[in-house]
């Protein structure tokens, strides 16, 4: 009796943390998707409006935010607005943007990649193209994963987008390797 009492209790347990252990690594149920990820990380309940919303704490500095819905953000990089510094009396300072605007001395000789903050690359996560994003200088920008079609749902088309922003190094490289281990379950 105290064999099967043990065993409903650990059954219980797990089921109560929809997540299931694989050696050093766990996997995270989030109904929608599983995701295979270190030990330490949780799971981390958010309320959305127009889609389903959470968010994966890594460790006690990083987070990933995740979106499923027809309004995903799709990890695009804005550009920065470059303005030749001759024109910098001509700036309103009271509705300037000062993190996306920078001044050149020479306008006409400017590589805008330099000012990129983001590396972007193509591949196939669980039969669904991926757009996997990582930061051009470690540290500073997006690191994550956009999916412009899960499946079709009514007259919409779910979207997905798991990312964190300015991760440690460290961190980077593991949201990298699992982002390859999501799996989507339509409901």
């Amino acid at each position: 009796m105290f064999k099967f009492i043990t065993v409903i209790f650990i059954f219980g347990l797990s089921a109560c943390n929809h997540t299931k252990t694989k050696g050093d690594t766990k996997i995270l149920d989030f109904g929608a998707f599983t995701i295979e990820t270190p030990q330490l990380w949780t799971k981390i309940k958010q309320q959305g409006i127009d889609g389903y919303v959470g968010r994966i704490a890594i460790d006690n500095k990083d987070t990933l935010d995740f979106e499923l819905g027809p309004y995903s953000y799709d990890l695009h990089e804005n550009e920065p607005t470059i303005i030749d510094s001759i024109h910098l009396k001509d700036i309103d300072t009271n509705n300037a943007n000062y993190h996306s605007i920078i001044f050149v001395k020479h306008i006409g000789l400017v590589d805008f990649d330099k000012y990129r903050k983001d590396n972007i690359s193509w591949d196939t996560i669980d039969g669904k193209k991926a757009k996997i994003v990582y930061p051009i200088k470690s540290g500073i920008g997006f690191t994550g994963v956009f999916i412009d079609t899960l499946w079709h749902t009514n007259l919409n088309v779910d979207r997905f987008v798991l990312s964190g922003t300015n991760l440690t190094p460290e961190n980077e490289k593991k949201v990298l390797q699992v982002l390859r281990t999501l799996k989507f379950h339509k409901k």
